[in-house]
């Protein structure tokens, strides 16, 4: 029943690139379960508590388990073959949850690298548009007092005379 999921080739977006999602496969299940770990369990409590690290401890040994093999600890027949199904497709569907985890996870750091990048580029930017507020209030000043010089200039010639300097 191993099967193997198509992969999209890629999702594009304006705003965040490309992002091409990573092969995914099925893997073999070829542990056994640990029912001793598992009747230890207090399923309830791990609800009521929202037990995440329980369920951390216990997911690999669950998703990966085979139970193929598996009988009835009571009266040694093999598990119902329809209760099988369900525990089988939990387990692809955990494998698969855990696929995308890992591919959100991938996508949160490649995205967090790129805000780290922008923020700099930003940084950047903003420094460089200070600098050239300080450099363009220098040059009105620089302006201000070329125009002043000039007014000067021309307010002494026009109390000298024009005509004094040709003769």
């Amino acid at each position: 029943m191993q099967s193997t999921a198509a992969t999209t080739e890629g999702i594009s977006s304006p705003h965040y690139g490309v992002y091409t999602l990573p092969t995914f496969k099925f893997q073999p299940r070829n542990e056994s379960l640990d029912w001793r770990r598992i009747s230890a369990l207090d399923v309830d409590r791990v609800a009521r508590e929202l037990d995440v690290a329980t369920l951390q401890e216990n997911i690999a040994g669950i998703t990966f388990c085979n139970l193929d093999r598996e009988v009835c600890s009571r009266c040694g027949h093999p598990v119902d073959v329809v209760l099988l199904k369900v525990l089988r497709l939990a387990q692809l569907i955990i494998e698969y949850l855990l696929h995308c985890q890992d591919c959100l996870s991938a996508s949160v750091a490649q995205l967090e690298a790129r805000l780290q990048a922008s923020l700099g580029q930003q940084q950047r930017g903003q420094q460089e548009l200070g600098r050239q507020a300080d450099e363009l209030k220098g040059v009105r000043e620089e302006s201000r007092r070329r125009r002043k010089m000039i007014s000067t200039l021309q307010q002494l010639l026009m109390q000298t005379g024009a005509h004094s300097y040709h003769t």
